[in-house]
């Protein structure tokens, strides 16, 4: 009990730090970005011919299942004693470590060793329109590994994209739900990654906004006779990232 209420503890907090960054980075960066046509004075003006950068990131993430119904799913739906089984977006955060290493002027090669803090839900619905969530709270460590595409710098200010793989290894989850119908699954994921960012120059460090895709390849399904691991053949992740970069 006492794991479980730190969890969500840090949970909250988490968010409240993540969305006060997010805030003030709105507030202050705006303004900035929109008057770079005035900025004569380029930051970090050698930044590019350093080999290695470091930093640190924060993230909100918005997390479900995507669900692949079994033929047993598929019949039952049709029949009176129907029910509906799906998968609701639910948010989270991560942090984390930035270790990137320059290949070309253009590619760079981003390791982003970190912990990730999800919330993903199946929610059951019955023929009476009776609904029941079970929700699966997961603490992740996780290693992504990014190639990033840059275009090139305008003053203080550059586009890119970025993708590659993460593997994830589970190290604590919580559950919460109706045995009848709870699912298990198994926590440990492998993923595509994918997204589009921007790096701004400022005169002591360098900020990137970036929003990612993860689509997990994993089956995280487990055997079982409950009605959630009948329903379904496949459940693998779905998760939009939104990334605050901090760099030297």
């Amino acid at each position: 009990m006492a794991s479980s209420y730190l969890w969500h503890q840090f949970y909250l907090r988490g968010h409240q730090v993540i969305w006060g960054i997010l805030f003030f980075v709105l507030v202050t960066g705006l303004p900035n970005a929109q008057a770079q046509q005035k900025i004569k004075k380029i930051n970090l003006s050698n930044h590019d011919d350093k080999s290695m950068h470091y930093g640190f990131h924060l993230s909100l993430n918005m997390a479900k299942f995507r669900l692949e119904h079994s033929q047993y799913y598929r019949d039952s739906v049709y029949r009176p004693d129907g029910s509906t089984i799906f998968s609701k977006g639910t948010p989270g955060f991560n942090i984390g470590f930035v270790l990137n290493k320059k290949i070309t002027d253009y590619v760079d090669l981003r390791f982003l060793p970190g912990v990730g803090f999800y919330s993903r839900t199946l929610t059951y619905k019955d023929f009476e329109g009776v609904e029941s969530t079970q929700e699966f709270g997961i603490t992740a460590a996780e290693f992504p590994l990014l190639f990033k595409l840059k275009s090139e710098r305008r003053k203080n200010v550059r586009m890119y994209v970025v993708g590659g793989a993460k593997a994830s290894v589970n190290v604590g989850n919580k559950k919460k739900g109706d045995a009848v119908t709870s699912l298990e699954i198994n926590a440990n994921d492998f993923a595509i990654e994918y997204g589009v960012g921007v790096d701004l120059f400022y005169p002591f460090f360098k900020f990137a906004p970036e929003i990612r895709f993860s689509n997990g390849l994993t089956n995280l399904r487990s055997p079982g006779n409950s009605l959630g691991a009948r329903s379904l053949d496949r459940v693998t992740t779905n998760t939009v990232t939104l990334y605050l970069f901090f760099e030297n």
